[in-house]
């Protein structure tokens, strides 16, 4: 993993956007962190769609990667089905990963609840979203969900593992993306 080569692909992006990052499994936790670090600079705040790590795990990581937590709301969509949700301020746990007009709908209160204007999201990851649902409602869900970034001018960042996409939704997600950042080589 290169952290120059994320920080620049952050920079070139701009202030407004919505990109796709490809990433090694091997190097995934580390690379997420140095993307987190990099788009928490400057105040930012945002929200942490988890559907990958349960919440408790993630915000360790981060914390021990640096990150301030304090500025990002979590939608932890792996936990409840587990069974142990840690009560904590910054973090809603909805019942499953193949609701996606409750996460829809989650997505779009956390927005308007988050202050400031240098706002974020991030989607972890487009991999298990894929084994939960089918891939024409990822595809109604992602358009909905890159629309709507782009209309509150959001940065916003999608994670997919290598190459495990369903190729008809990575060939749509294409469509729907500022650019694809292939850090997977």
């Amino acid at each position: 993993m290169n952290a120059g080569k994320i920080k620049e692909a952050l920079e070139e992006l701009g202030e407004d956007y919505v990109a796709l990052f490809i990433i090694n499994a091997r190097e995934y936790l580390e690379t997420n962190m140095t993307i987190l670090r990099n788009i928490t600079k400057n105040d930012a705040t945002g929200i942490y769609v988890t559907i990958n790590r349960p919440y408790d795990s993630l915000k360790k990581m981060l914390q021990q990667s640096n990150a301030d937590t304090k500025r990002i709301f979590f939608i932890d969509c792996i936990t409840k089905t587990l069974g142990h949700c840690e009560e904590a301020e910054n973090v809603l746990y909805l019942e499953s990963s193949q609701n996606l007009t409750g996460l829809s709908i989650a997505i779009a209160e956390a927005i308007k609840a988050l202050p400031g204007e240098n706002k974020f999201l991030i989607l972890d990851s487009l991999t298990a979203l894929v084994i939960y649902n089918p891939a024409g409602a990822i595809s109604k869900f992602l358009h909905y969900l890159t629309s709507k970034m782009r209309m509150l001018k959001l940065r916003g960042i999608l994670f997919s593992i290598g190459k495990e996409v369903d190729p008809k939704i990575a060939e749509q997600l294409q469509q729907f993306v500022d650019k694809v950042i292939d850090l997977g080589e």
